[in-house]
């Protein structure tokens, strides 16, 4: 239930859309302020959003990172974004160590509240299998960014830089905390206009710790009422299914 939809950004590529999108266009402009708006708005649509699937904490601090950069505080838009990266990283680890107590790294992560390497994080995140190998590349291209941003460099190139930074750690959140690339986890609109978690996957760590606290439970045979947040279980078939036989059941489930 708890995942973010934001199509803005095809409103600009839809002429459909075109009212929509210029009422977005006012809505930035109120935003980010009217001087140099072209500026700003040629810088908010260089970030790459996704229009579908984030769980968890992210949506608001992404937007904060994106509105920083857009209005061109590109020092802040870079170290927050490296920070944002770190927090991840830490979360990843706090939230399933637990789960790994038999596992050599368990001894050198448990005791701590924080990591400061990300070399170390990244193996061990990598270890346990916690995230797709294309997240562990985007983080490792933003480790010696964070280095160089966070620890003094004279000549570093914030503006420059800017906008691949944020477009990379939303490419890393989304290879992680994304819904609709996570086929892995997800079974997306195999019932149409619903997306429920495999019955393999509800196993894995991370999909406890991040992904399950953001679903409700029900049986194929079920009726909803979002408001009220209100299930309503009717009688289906008995015993175990498979997803397949999930999947054709909620589908004739009327």
């Amino acid at each position: 239930m708890g995942f973010f939809i934001d199509t803005i950004r095809g409103f600009y590529s839809t002429p459909a859309l075109k009212e929509q999108a210029d009422s977005n266009t006012e809505h930035l402009k109120a935003m980010l302020g009217h001087e140099n708006f072209e500026q700003k708005f040629e810088r908010w649509l260089k970030i790459e959003y996704p229009p579908l699937g984030l769980i968890d904490e992210y949506p608001e601090k992404i937007t904060q990172i994106i509105n920083t950069y857009s209005s061109g505080y590109f020092y802040p838009a870079v170290t927050s974004a490296c920070c944002l990266a770190e927090r991840i990283l830490n979360r990843l680890i706090l939230r399933t160590r637990d789960h790994f107590r038999n596992d050599p790294h368990y001894k050198k992560v448990y005791r701590k509240e924080s990591f400061d390497d990300w070399g170390k994080m990244i193996t061990v995140i990598n270890d346990w299998r916690l995230v797709p190998e294309r997240a562990i590349s985007i983080l490792k291209e933003l480790m010696p960014i964070r280095h160089q941003s966070i620890h003094y460099n004279e000549t570093f190139n914030f503006e420059a830089i800017a906008s691949d930074v944020v477009n990379k750690l939303i490419a890393a959140i989304t290879e992680i905390f994304g819904v609709i690339n996570r086929k892995d986890i997800y079974l997306i609109f195999d019932v149409p206009g619903e997306i429920w978690v495999r019955h393999e996957a509800q196993k894995h760590p991370f999909v406890k710790e991040f992904v399950l606290p953001q679903c409700y439970y029900a049986h194929a045979v079920h009726d909803i009422e979002f408001e009220k947040k209100k299930i309503t279980e009717r009688l289906g078939k008995i015993g175990p299914l498979t997803d397949e036989e999930f999947v054709q059941l909620r589908k004739t489930a009327g």
